[in-house]
């Protein structure tokens, strides 16, 4: 009964998994790779050539169109990579409960208040002005954290006192201060060899800034719909379940017949929701939340360029009326059109998208499997649902978020094409082009094939280093927790 089974009967069942593997992942790879480092295009009168580092040079370097300032473009560059090491050292050093980290927060903190304030008073942007409630959130996080009992033992990380958690918020403070007084000076005489590559990779970080948006609310929306919902009896809940129906049904009538019927449509599925919930309980909500993602994303992305619409659409008609109401004419923002409004539009969909998606199935799973016991025992110790939540269920959901965090990264620094695509068309101006969406630019409208592969590996490193930080700080808060 212990017989091995035959080598070439094994190779063969391995066989068509290999050759698509090597046929369509291992030769692409490779022949982008090669591509990277030539002119390839598919323009006919561009010979190939071996072009070394060049596009590289182009896609990362800058270019002097002026007089040289009196600070140099180095010390510039400096600052930005001390900046980096800084924010890395400061995540490190909450995450491993360095001493110092209150500190660290307190003027991580600062610089938050400082870079809000400065951005609103001089040029207001919306990035600089997310980039300071970022480092105030986080600040404000390290200064309200609670020490960790199973650190206490070990480190003194969250004591108000100085210590090495310290030193990365001070690199940050002064990097930016730096960054904040040369950048003038060094952009009047330089300029990015592609300004479109650093403008489309701002495009794509800024996008991301939804991802804790959607984690957040993907667990709150789990948490919801994890417990059964008091409904009493079979009897009742059909009872009710019919009384729901036949409110729905009577709103519908209503408001048909007094002239508003899209009123009317959202009344009767209200009452139908409810009628449901009634009759399955909170199967029925998570049901209605998840459908959104059966839909096909191209589909649904049309449905919002409707509702986003700035005339026919209801959010702005909503906004008219109640301007209407309350005294003041605004007809609602130009959503998809402006510079100002495209990207948070975006952003806006994609949290909704995201929140009852595939995120709150995983953390639903998530809390089916915190131990009863634990609660219990947190419960008969005094502990409220807050503390309960803190210091039980959280920790058990620490591989689940790790995941969802890795996951969402990597589809954050990819994605952004299909919206950009079906919606805005990259514009206005450029303002929602992502760094994927570039690639299809560069590849099948410009036909630079050797051009496109670069930006493809530079995204890769991007996605490759993120990911790496991910799951050194993702697995230690795992450890930690």
């Amino acid at each position: 009964m212990n017989k091995r089974f035959p080598q070439p009967a094994v190779f063969g069942f391995l066989l068509p998994n290999f050759l698509g593997f090597l046929v369509f992942t291992l030769l692409p790879i490779g022949l982008s790779l090669y591509m990277a480092f030539t002119n390839w295009s598919l323009r006919p009168q561009v010979g190939l050539e071996f072009v070394g580092l060049r596009n590289f040079q182009r896609l990362l370097g800058i270019r002097q169109v002026a007089a040289a300032p009196q600070i140099p473009a180095g010390w510039y560059i400096l600052a930005g990579v001390v900046l980096l090491a800084g924010l890395v050292g400061y995540l490190w050093a909450n995450v491993a409960h360095w001493a110092g980290t209150k500190i660290g927060g307190t003027v991580m903190a600062a610089v938050g208040v400082v870079t809000v304030s400065a951005s609103a008073a001089t040029a207001p942007s919306q990035g600089l002005i997310l980039a300071g409630l970022i480092a105030l959130v986080c600040g404000l996080a390290s200064m309200l954290s609670g020490r960790s009992p199973h650190v206490a033992a070990q480190r003194e990380g969250n004591a108000w006192r100085p210590g090495a958690g310290t030193i990365p918020a001070l690199l940050v403070a002064a990097a930016a201060l730096v960054l904040w007084r040369t950048n003038a000076a060094v952009w009047s005489a330089h300029a990015p060899r592609d300004e479109r590559f650093w403008q489309y990779f701002y495009n794509t970080v800024y996008l991301m800034l939804g991802i804790p948006v959607s984690i957040l609310g993907s667990l709150g929306l789990a948490l919801l719909l994890s417990n059964a919902l008091p409904t009493g009896s079979a009897g009742r809940r059909m009872g009710g379940a019919a009384l729901c129906l036949l409110g729905g049904g009577v709103t519908l009538a209503l408001m048909w017949l007094g002239g508003m019927p899209d009123l009317g449509v959202v009344g009767g599925l209200l009452w139908l929701m409810a009628a449901l919930g009634l009759a399955f309980n909170v199967v029925s909500f998570r049901t209605i939340y998840y459908l959104p993602t059966f839909t096909a994303g191209v589909a649904l992305m049309i449905l919002w360029k409707a509702i986003y619409n700035t005339k026919t659409g209801p959010i702005n008609v909503a906004i008219a009326a109640l301007g209407d109401w309350l005294g003041f004419s605004w007809a609602g923002p130009n959503w998809l059109g402006s510079t100002a409004w495209a990207k948070p539009s975006l952003m806006i969909m994609g949290v909704w998208t995201a929140i009852g998606g595939t995120n709150m199935l995983l953390y639903l799973a998530a809390l089916s499997n915190v131990p009863q016991d634990l609660l219990d025992a947190a419960e008969v110790d005094g502990a409220g649902r807050w503390a309960r939540f803190r210091h039980v269920v959280w920790p058990q959901l620490a591989p689940t978020t790790f995941f969802i965090s890795v996951m969402s990264i990597i589809g954050g620094l990819q994605g952004g094409f299909e919206q950009a695509r079906v919606m805005t068309q990259g514009g206005p101006a450029g303002s929602t082009t992502t760094l994927s969406y570039y690639v299809y630019l560069k590849l099948f409208q410009d036909l630079d094939l050797g051009y496109a592969s670069a930006i493809s590996w530079i995204l890769f490193a991007f996605i490759f280093v993120a990911t790496i930080l991910n799951w050194r700080f993702g697995k230690g808060l795992e450890v930690e927790l």
